[in-house]
């Protein structure tokens, strides 16, 4: 039976066991997903603190401004008041400080006049009371939440951390993931490939996809097409928490991967996907090991290992977001899809005379990794349409360079 990509993407999540914990520090925290709720240990600020650097004063005295008041002092960023503001008089006051006892505001540099070298300053114009002037815990209070269990954790995150103390954090263990390809085409990337022969690209970017959804990736390398080979890379990734293969997974002669499963008792779930490109998937578990057998075509194997393999990592990594929002935008050009399966189509998405509209890339199939590395969305067009045209809104899934691809073709 031919699953729906949503059935099975269910079925993959069900299936992902969530991994244990792990303390780490600080400074290798961004990637990983939080495995605790984290509450702030102070009032943010601590103080009340000045939000410009000018002068602290009491409201009601520069009431009728301009006015000249006696400069009371310095106070800088790290220094705390030693008394309260008296009555009639102003303090400089730099971004940061402290908002000394008795003054109701502060008055940035720009609207005041220095006066008789810096002894005195002519406060300009007005300023209200609570002007300039962050309270203590108007941020957070101790105690509140700052960040919570599932959240992953990037370098904003990372400064919310040192913000409430936390130099060792409680974070998902990483999962193992063990990564074989399959082909007698397939040659080394330092290779030049003779005739019939292409060089082994899925390797190398199922690792670097496993790595970018922060997973421990680790080669079996490449495999002929032979049972007893593929056996023997398979026996030793199931000792990782996933194994992804990649080729020999369709139904050919020489798609003997599915077998070589089989053989160690892995309890297949699905073997086939209504997606195009990347029909032929299999995922299956065998004891805690998820294991899944992807396309040999590269653009197939990453569409899939970014829809399936990426948010079983996630998952086991406790993460309570797996996949990317999916955007709408208004397609520019004509796509097609004959396939009666759900299709995702490269494209470029941008904003352009405010609204987002996706431009269609020229592939010439799942083969094609350069026009998909030019991509930075998937527009998603349903299994029952067959041609969508420009000026229709259409769903576009964001690939991880959607920040890096600029949307210009």
């Amino acid at each position: 039976m031919v699953l729906p990509v949503e059935k099975a993407l269910e079925i993959v999540l069900a299936s992902a066991p969530r991994l244990p914990s792990e303390d780490v520090p600080l400074d290798e925290a961004v990637g990983r997903v939080l495995a605790e709720d984290v509450a702030s240990d102070v009032d943010m600020p601590p103080f009340d603190r000045s939000a410009m650097d000018g002068f602290a004063v009491r409201a009601e005295d520069v009431a009728g401004a301009p006015v000249v008041l006696p400069v009371a002092g310095l106070l800088r960023a790290g220094q705390y008041p030693e008394a309260s503001l008296p009555a009639g008089q102003a303090l400089q006051i730099m971004t940061g400080a402290p908002v000394p006892p008795g003054a109701t505001a502060v008055q940035q540099v720009e609207r005041t006049r220095s006066v008789d070298g810096g002894s005195r300053v002519e406060v300009l114009v007005p300023v209200a009371a609570g002007a300039n002037i962050a309270r203590r815990g108007s941020e957070v209070r101790a105690g509140d939440v700052v960040l919570r269990a599932g959240e992953t954790i990037d370098p904003a995150a990372v400064a919310v951390l040192a913000a409430v103390g936390k130099g060792r954090i409680r974070v998902g263990r990483r999962p193992v993931v063990a990564v074989l390809t399959t082909g007698d085409e397939l040659v080394g990337v330092d290779e030049k490939p003779g005739p019939g022969r292409i060089r082994n690209s899925n390797g190398p970017t199922l690792l670097a996809r496993a790595r970018w959804a922060g997973a421990m990736a680790r080669s079996l390398g490449v495999v002929p097409d032979e049972t007893g080979k593929i056996a023997a890379a398979v026996e030793e990734g199931l000792r990782a928490d996933v194994l992804v293969v990649s080729g020999g997974v369709s139904e050919g002669v020489y798609d003997l991967v599915e077998g070589v499963f089989a053989r160690f008792g892995v309890e297949v779930a699905f073997d086939k996907v209504a997606l195009k490109p990347g029909a032929p998937l299999v995922f299956g578990r065998r004891g805690d090991t998820l294991v899944f057998g992807l396309p040999g075509n590269p653009v197939s194997a990453q569409v899939t290992f970014d829809l399936f393999v990426r948010a079983a990592l996630l998952r086991m990594q406790g993460a309570r977001v797996t996949s990317r929002p999916t955007l709408e935008a208004e397609l520019l050009g004509p796509v097609r899809n004959r396939s009666g399966r759900q299709a995702h189509v490269p494209a470029r998405v941008r904003y352009e005379g405010g609204r987002l509209v996706a431009d269609p890339i020229r592939s010439m199939g799942s083969a094609d990794v350069v026009a998909h590395s030019r991509a930075n969305a998937l527009l998603v067009i349903a299994a029952d349409r067959v041609e969508m045209l420009p000026g229709e809104r259409v769903p576009a899934r964001p690939l991880g360079n959607f920040l890096e691809r600029d949307g210009a073709s």
